[in-house]
């Protein structure tokens, strides 16, 4: 890497491969749309075991099959360009705490809108969860034995499992979404690439968001709502990625994040999931100052700064 550091792209990648990106989006949208579609038809209920399966194998892991598959295509290697390296352990490890401050800054936000408070009833969650007296009777007793208190307990199990279980289903995405596909668009520059991949990857929720997933009582404003979401949070994977240089670095975030992104649902109440849920309007609001963070860093903190306008090299070639 030269003086110019990680901002500079390679000659040779001066254009977009339209026809690469197209093939990529078209194979990662048809593989996932058409699991929700067979989901849907086969009166599986959404949100149950079977359902989840179904969900993590084939919606979840068809964007790092598409990406597979069209580096196949076109004879490209796969663990380089989808930075699927170790890459800069410092920031991998960043990303994987970053969740936690996140969705703090989630319920920080919620506590601020209309009607919205703080509660530690987790009795009253369990219940909307779908679990019956004697097991929620059973969690609440588990949580007062726990030698620690239950937000120590929650924090710890949502980072061993996003670095785990759940690093393993977004890591299905984040080979696609901030691996082949931030790649192939780096040429754009660090906000085009965010807001496109933003834009794609709400969109391509859509199925299951319509069968109930994260909005299970407006799933067409859900629609919207996590689109938003994702444009606004884009940014911040596309940040820690490059500055990590690894594909994990996106994977450990979204592992995280999504192991521990029930938090707002446990310690917010008075609204529906559209306002307190983490991809919800509180979600939004804090991903926007997560946004304003990493252009902070960017700006006054990093040697080697990213957010220029112009291509980004995201594996630091």
């Amino acid at each position: 890497m030269n003086s110019r550091g990680i901002a500079e792209s390679r000659p040779s990648d001066s254009a977009v491969n339209t026809r690469k990106v197209s093939a990529f989006l078209v194979l990662a949208f048809g593989i996932s749309w058409t699991a929700a579609a067979l989901l849907y038809v086969s009166g599986i209920e959404y949100g149950g075991i079977t359902s989840t399966i179904l969900v993590v194998v084939f919606f979840m892991w068809a964007p790092a099959i598409a990406a597979i598959g069209v580096q196949l295509r076109y004879g490209d290697p796969i663990r380089r360009d989808t930075g699927s390296v170790h890459g800069r352990l410092r920031w991998i490890a960043i990303a994987w705490l970053a969740p936690i401050a996140l969705l703090a800054v989630t319920v920080g936000i919620g506590l601020g809108l209309p009607s919205v408070e703080f509660t530690t009833d987790y009795g009253a969650f369990l219940a909307e969860q779908g679990l019956s007296e004697d097991q929620i009777a059973e969690s609440l007793a588990v949580l007062d034995e726990a030698p620690v208190p239950p937000i120590v307990l929650f924090v710890v199990q949502g980072l061993v499992a996003g670095l785990t279980i759940n690093a393993l289903a977004a890591l299905g995405e984040e080979l696609g979404w901030r691996g082949l596909l931030l790649a192939e668009l780096s040429p754009l520059g660090f906000w085009r690439v965010s807001g496109i991949t933003g834009v794609v990857w709400g969109i391509w929720h859509a199925p299951i968001i319509l069968q109930g997933h994260n909005f299970p009582d407006a799933p067409v404003v859900g629609v919207i709502t996590m689109s938003v979401w994702t444009v606004a949070a884009s940014p911040v994977f596309t940040y820690l990625t490059v500055r990590a240089q690894s594909v994990l670095a996106a994977t450990f975030f979204h592992g995280t994040f999504n192991a521990v992104g029930w938090f707002s649902l446990v310690y917010l109440t008075g609204a529906t999931n559209l306002v307190i849920a983490p991809v919800g309007i509180a979600g939004i609001g804090a991903a926007i100052l997560a946004t304003s963070a990493c252009v902070v860093h960017d700006r006054y903190l990093a040697d080697e700064p990213i957010i220029t306008g112009g291509p980004i090299s995201p594996w630091g070639r």
